[in-house]
């Protein structure tokens, strides 16, 4: 490489950390990284027969939701607040194994604060993806990925602490012994 073309590397390397400089006024601390960060647990209770043989009443579970201040609402309004969420339910008995990895975007309404609770009504897309084995029929669900969608209902219980609960449909095509995740999901969570 020519003396000319280093040089010109080197301050295009210099120009693209000043930029960086410049386009990141402060450092960004721990507690901005966190702002938005909430933990959840709780459970998976399947509306389809396949899963609810092998799981008995609910698949506990618990999982991450980042909310998304620059994502754009899909309804006007300042109320509608963006996140995606991760979580991951587990069930393992003599009936079989059932694993469920649903990632989601949701946009959900605040309504106004009522005697410190607010209510919070929403929607979902989700990437679903499971897998596990059924005893008792024989049957074995290869780990495959589906889409879906669903509506959330949420009380924020105070600033921290929220209740919330969803229903989602997950598309069943190519699924063994409908064992496709659509069902009712329940969390508690803790926003950091």
């Amino acid at each position: 490489m020519s003396k000319t073309k280093a040089y010109l590397w080197r301050v295009a390397l210099v120009a693209l950390l000043v930029g960086a400089v410049f386009a990141a006024p402060k450092p960004a601390s721990a507690s901005n990284l966190l702002n938005g960060l909430s933990i959840r647990g709780g459970f998976f209770t399947p509306s389809s027969s396949g899963i609810r043989d092998i799981t008995d009443f609910a698949s506990w579970g618990g999982g991450l939701e980042y909310q998304l201040p620059w994502f754009p609402h899909l309804f006007n309004g300042d109320n509608w607040s963006t996140s995606i969420s991760v979580d991951y339910h587990y069930s393992d008995r003599t009936a079989g194994i059932f694993r469920d990895l649903p990632v989601s975007i949701n946009q959900v309404y605040t309504f106004n604060d009522d005697s410190g609770r607010s209510p919070y009504l929403g929607y979902c897309l989700t990437a679903d993806t499971f897998g596990g084995t059924n005893n008792y029929l024989g049957l074995h669900q290869p780990t495959v990925t589906r889409m879906g969608a669903g509506l959330i209902f949420g009380v924020n219980v105070t600033r921290k602490f929220y209740v919330e609960t969803r229903y989602e449909w997950i598309d069943q095509h190519n699924t063994v012994g409908d064992t496709a995740p659509s069902g009712f999901r329940t969390y508690v969570g803790y926003r950091f």
